[in-house]
């Protein structure tokens, strides 16, 4: 590998760098905070520690923008840390004069941290061509965790691809501690533009409430990015020689600045939660039952198109605030090979990385190898089977599909718990028409539901949307008009022969209701409540 001449030249000449980074320039996301602490006070009181105890080497991973190189700044700030960026390390060499200059300046006492920014391009040894690259790995590794003790010495190394550093390095004693950068939540959007708005020396004057409604519909941007769309923001006002900016002003800026978060995944920001959706209020107790428990939930939703099977599952990502990453089964699909299988796995690992998340499969069916075939989606299957089968702590996994009898009861079977939504029963019905029709109307919804009981949720908001583009009436006829006119499809399949033989948490718990009931008046009465 061949060493800049430049760098030949100042080796040995490695000076440490000033940092400004304070408390008023940065936002701790609510999950970063302990971490964050923790590793400061592991610098701030290295004593207690010894040689060997306590973090020496800390990974920052996470998507672009999203702050790493500026809380490592912040953190040299809180420290009184002497700080080395070394983020042009390219050879043994320099590797080595680096930690040796490191160690010298140890001698007046004080910490040392080096940041080493992109550290994945040491790669894997696995992926490496380039043996003097190996030989910069293995001296990097010696360096981390050799010989030489490295007390009061502390690395941290960022990477937005953590999957290509070489397992070596993120071991204990090297890299043994990580710490995932999220993009922020809409309270976080708000104070990062808060920070770029008010805290820095520019001439521009930004309103207040322009940023709460920006923060509403900036998800998956980054720092960076929101600091970027207020430069564009700027820009855009400077040329029409203001200095107060306008809403219009962000909006210009919105479409010219992507979310780097979301960029290549496909994130969706809920718009629903479980109240905002119509009966079904069994399935509503089920899922929050079953999201409110501890571990590793494996969901599969099944039953006839319509019947908010996607709409339940967003519902419930907005219920909770998790991250919603949204899989379409054609979505992942990839005419290379390999690119498939890429793709699948990438999911599954942004979904750990963002949780608490809600990982939905919509119609999987689509995605994975039918009953009684083989065919090119076998590798995905079993992909997919394998990292259903490992637990990701925070992420809950929704499937979605009409018909499981279609897929192999093994892949089925993987499921903790299987809700069936069949077609609305006749009070949902009536909650559908109310909450479509309005409630100030003197129509019959009764009279809707008795002339036609077998529509799903999806007809009845087809009808009523039609009717309303047609501009026709709001009268009585005109429903019972429409309802005459309307043919429903039902498919054939028999839903209720499903439920007995892949099983329903809706319908189980129906089945042992009693016994929770019975064992809540057992705790009112240890509690000291009288039934009245």
């Amino acid at each position: 590998m061949n060493i800049p001449q430049s760098m030949k030249n100042n080796a040995g000449m490695i000076a440490p760098k000033q940092v400004a980074i304070t408390d008023k320039d940065v936002y701790i996301h609510p999950k970063l905070k302990e971490d964050l602490e923790g590793l400061i006070a592991n610098i701030q009181r290295s004593e207690l520690f010894g040689k060997e105890m306590g973090y020496s080497g800390i990974l920052f991973t996470g998507p672009p923008g999203t702050g790493k190189t500026l809380y490592a700044q912040w953190i040299v700030n809180l420290t009184g840390a002497v700080f080395y960026d070394i983020g042009l390390v390219t050879s043994p060499d320099h590797i080595r004069q680096v930690y040796q200059t490191a160690r010298e300046s140890r001698k007046n006492n004080k910490s040392v941290i080096l940041f080493m920014d992109e550290v994945d391009r040491f790669s894997n040894r696995e992926d490496i061509a380039d043996p003097a690259q190996a030989v910069t790995l293995n001296q990097l590794l010696m360096e981390l965790d050799g010989t030489t003790p490295n007390q009061g010495i502390y690395t941290i190394a960022a990477s937005n691809k953590p999957e290509k550093i070489d397992n070596a390095l993120r071991r204990p004693g090297r890299f043994g501690k990580e710490i995932y950068f999220l993009p922020p939540d809409e309270k976080g959007r708000l104070e990062i533009l808060r920070i770029h708005a008010y805290n820095k020396d520019h001439k521009f004057e930004v309103n207040e409430d322009d940023l709460k409604d920006f923060a509403k519909i900036t998800y998956g941007y980054t720092g960076a990015d929101l600091k970027g769309v207020l430069i564009e923001a700027f820009v855009h006002a400077n040329l029409g020689n203001r200095i107060k900016i306008e809403y219009k002003d962000l909006e210009y800026a919105f479409k010219k600045i992507k979310p780097s978060a979301i960029r290549d995944m496909p994130f969706k920001e809920p718009q629903l939660k479980l109240d905002d959706l119509c009966g079904y209020d069994i399935h509503k107790e089920v899922l929050r039952k079953i999201v409110e428990s501890p571990g590793y939930d494996l969901i599969l939703f099944y039953g006839p198109d319509g019947n908010g099977k996607t709409a339940f599952a967003e519902s419930l990502a907005g219920e909770y605030g998790y991250n919603f990453i949204v899989v379409n089964a054609s979505q992942p699909l990839d005419k290379f090979v390999g690119e498939t299988e890429k793709m699948l796995s990438k999911y599954f690992e942004r979904a750990k990385q963002l949780s608490p998340s809600i990982l939905l499969f919509d119609k999987v069916d689509a995605l994975v190898e039918p009953k009684g075939t083989t065919s090119w989606r076998s590798s995905w299957t079993g992909l997919l089977e394998s990292k259903l089968a490992q637990p990701l702590d925070g992420v809950t996994v929704i499937a979605t599909l009409c018909d499981p009898t279609l897929l192999n009861d093994t892949f089925i079977g993987m499921f903790t718990h299987k809700v069936c939504f069949d077609y609305p029963n006749q009070d949902d019905q009536i909650k559908l028409w109310q909450k479509y029709i309005g409630e100030d109307t003197e129509i019959n919804v009764n009279a809707l539901t008795y002339k036609n009981d077998q529509l799903s949720c999806r007809d009845i908001t087809q009808i009523c949307k039609r009717i309303k583009d047609f501009n026709l009436p709001q009268t009585q006829e005109v429903y019972l008009d429409v309802l005459e006119a309307h043919k429903t499809l039902r498919n054939d399949e028999d839903y209720e022969e499903m439920r007995m033989r892949y099983g329903d948490s809706v319908l189980e718990y129906q089945q042992i209701k009693h016994i929770l009931e019975k064992n809540n008046k057992i705790v009112d009465k240890l509690n000291g409540v009288e039934e009245r």
